[in-house]
């Protein structure tokens, strides 16, 4: 049989053609690689420079940057390009809808930011109210005169049976920004700790006030605890102090003259009810309606069941709790928030003021927003307006001015039917002077009304600076 014979010459073309076919796949597949980064590098350049901007973060709740106007001034000094940069990094479409998707792939896969913040504070082990600690309450006859008592601290005369916990017990926990989200009966709940604190410019800047103003204006302090007051589980009680001795404490260097509303003990009899959100830093309007009857009884006012309310709910609330946690746990567990509506409401009237006293329009009390999911809070006022005056249908001559900050903005709408007029002043924005103001529109009554923080904090410098300024 004759053999095949082996044609050499063309094995280096074959070689040759083989690489030269692997050049050119290469070469294709080098510049569809550059082709598909190109479009998707135009793409994404189209959708951050000509999409249209987000405006407003409701997640941070805040309104983002906006695009600065020019000066040749701002340029050559860097400012203008500076928050040009500032604009497009703050104002990326779809913002908020980035950051979910963020936080939530963060808790799929258990990671945590580099800006995790530790507890702070003076951290020691919870001291429990003692039940038969003596301090001061306001006992009212059936006159409506109110007078101060030392006597023992009770409830529809309860002495042995003030909760001193609720029932949180364990619980699973994880700490974010000092703050802990506790896993409790299936829902998430996010709670501040408190480190403590003296309170001092709070207790001067009240004496100073009852000093100028002597016994023509009754002062009342009504200082709202925090929510982990009541529902911080037993296995992380050593990280917060307790806020009613803070509050018992401060009450204590406050002048005689000033009544102490201690509203810490009325809340603890309805730790099972609905009394703080979950998903945010405020207590909820249920919380606040408590508070403001332990505040009418102790001004001896009249005071509407909550039977006379109409209740009004916005569902799937997701508050502030989840800006400052970042935890996708909170946003993915809403709740509703109820709010509740007196029924001589009709005839009030609501009017907006600038802090030159010139009023820049009326509206409502209860303001619509835009986005309540978010900012149902906001439902209050709008937010923290600087003045606000209510005038109601009511002729008992008692004129309150509450000074608050944001937790004092659901209060005011419980108080319709105990006072002729109701001036709302925010600690934190306003710059009238208190003192003036409440000569010259004839306040009977003056209630401090806000949180912890801001009673132990550097909020309540203000409360100087509205007596003097």
């Amino acid at each position: 049989m004759e053999k095949t014979k082996l044609d050499k010459s063309k094995g280096p073309v074959r070689k040759s053609f083989n690489k030269i076919k692997r050049k050119n796949v290469e070469s294709a597949f080098s510049y569809l690689s550059v082709m598909i980064f190109l479009l998707t590098f135009g793409v994404i350049s189209f959708f951050l420079l000509l999409w249209p901007r987000s405006q407003e973060s409701q997640i941070e709740k805040r309104k983002l940057a906006e695009f600065p106007s020019f000066s040749f001034d701002s340029y050559f000094k860097g400012e203008f390009t500076s928050k040009i940069v500032e604009f497009y990094d703050d104002t990326v479409p779809f913002r908020d809808d980035f950051k979910t998707a963020g936080y939530n792939f963060k808790s799929l896969f258990g990671f945590h930011t580099e800006d995790e913040v530790k507890v702070v504070g003076n951290l020691k082990q919870v001291k429990k109210p003692v039940n038969n600690k003596k301090t001061t309450a306001v006992k009212t006859d059936n006159s409506g005169k109110t007078n101060n008592d030392t006597v023992t601290s009770d409830k529809k005369g309860q002495t042995d049976n003030i909760p001193e916990t609720s029932e949180m017990g364990e619980a699973e926990y994880t700490e974010e920004n000092g703050i802990i989200v506790v896993k409790h009966n299936g829902h998430y709940r996010a709670l501040e700790l408190f480190g403590g604190g003296k309170g001092n410019c709070y207790v001067e800047a009240l004496n100073n006030y009852h000093k100028q103003l002597g016994d023509s204006v009754k002062i009342y302090s009504m200082t709202a605890p925090l929510a982990s007051e009541y529902y911080t589980p037993s296995n992380y009680s050593g990280y917060t102090l307790s806020q009613k001795e803070c509050f018992d404490e401060i009450a204590q260097r406050l002048d005689d003259g000033i009544k102490y509303v201690d509203i810490a003990t009325a809340l603890s009899y309805h730790t099972n009810e609905d009394i703080y959100f979950r998903t945010d830093h405020h207590w909820s309007p249920l919380g606040a309606y408590y508070a403001a009857e332990e505040f009418a009884q102790a001004a001896g006012v009249d005071f509407k069941d909550l039977s006379k309310y109409k209740k009004k709910t916005i569902s799937g609330f997701v508050g502030t709790m989840y800006a400052f946690t970042e935890d996708a746990n909170i946003n993915n567990d809403p709740e509703d928030f109820n709010y509740y509506i007196s029924d001589n409401y009709s005839s009030c009237k609501t009017e907006y003021f600038s802090t030159s006293m010139e009023s820049w329009g009326g509206g409502e009390f209860f303001n619509g927003v835009g986005d309540p999911q978010h900012n149902a809070y906001l439902t209050f006022m709008g937010g923290d307006e600087q003045i606000v005056k209510v005038t109601t249908n009511v002729k008992n001559g008692r004129k309150l001015m509450i000074v608050k900050d944001s937790y004092g903005n659901a209060i005011p709408g419980y108080l319709f039917g105990s006072f002729e007029e109701i001036y709302v002043i925010d600690m934190r924005y306003c710059n009238v002077n208190l003192i003036n103001m409440i000569k010259e529109n004839g306040v009977t009554d003056l209630l401090f009304a806000m949180c912890a923080f801001s009673e132990v904090g550097q909020n309540a410098e203000n409360l100087e600076v509205l007596r003097t300024q």
